[in-house]
């Protein structure tokens, strides 16, 4: 675990008063309630707490694929408020600068591994060979440079994770979002991935935000909010001085 971000560190991310509900009239629920979030350039933040507490529905609002309620508070990133683009900029800006790692992986069935990874950079109107080249790089990196031509349904699931953190980084987003990204992976390869996290949050201008159950990995954590019932109850810096308190370091089971 390399040292905290000064507090004066830049922000990748800030939320102030952001509410979510889902449903209307008497079916509403809300899912997020007054959050209040800096997620500082050159860390690794992690979102800790029980399944439904809304970690994920934050990830995606800070990622700029769901909104928030009407009149809610601010959401910006790298400075620039996601409430007020218009759909057609936020696509390019998430394009741009944010890598996802999706529970789900959602790789493109018909598409080898190295077609996958290409995605993002073919979305920034790089060329094929270009795009193709780099994306056998940062496979390399992840451990898979002999599944290159393979299927994602010729993969496991641990190394179709591999594939979708490979797709995250490959246009080197200057935030990385990941959902539950070590969930299937065994320790060695859980930790190569957390490898890379820490070589991209050592950089001044970019950051990684991670939803986790996994507490093999809170090792890796320069920050950790614990959430429970839509809200943040308790934000901690972990460093050699300011170690996890000892009641947040077993994690929750999914």
């Amino acid at each position: 675990m390399s040292s905290s971000a000064p507090p004066s560190a830049p922000l990748a991310a800030r939320l102030r008063n952001v509410n979510k509900s889902f449903g209307d009239g008497g079916a509403r629920l809300q899912v997020l309630k007054a959050i209040d979030l800096d997620v500082r350039c050159g860390d690794i933040t992690m979102l800790i707490g029980p399944s439904g507490c809304g970690k994920t529905t934050l990830l995606s609002i800070i990622a700029g694929t769901l909104g928030c309620d009407e009149g809610s508070g601010e959401v910006t990133v790298f400075g620039q408020d996601l409430l007020r683009m218009s759909k057609g900029r936020t696509t390019q800006f998430r394009a741009q600068s944010i890598g996802f790692i999706f529970q789900s992986f959602n790789l493109i069935p018909t598409l080898t591994c190295v077609e996958n990874v290409s995605v993002p950079l073919l979305i920034q109107g790089k060329s094929t060979g270009f795009a193709e080249k780099r994306a056998r790089e940062v496979l390399d990196q992840v451990g898979l440079a002999d599944r290159m031509k393979h299927r994602p349904t010729q993969l496991s699931g641990g190394q179709q994770q591999r594939v979708a953190i490979a797709r995250a980084l490959v246009h080197e987003p200057r935030l990385i979002i990941c959902d539950e990204p070590t969930a299937a992976l065994d320790a060695k390869n859980g930790t190569l991935v957390m490898d890379l996290f820490e070589k991209v949050a050592r950089s001044p201008e970019r950051a990684v935000l991670i939803v986790t159950h996994d507490n093999r990995i809170f090792s890796h954590a320069n920050r950790i909010a614990s959430m429970d019932d839509g809200r943040i109850v308790e934000l901690h810096d972990v460093d050699a001085s300011h170690p996890l308190p000892e009641h947040l370091q077993h994690g929750f089971h999914a």
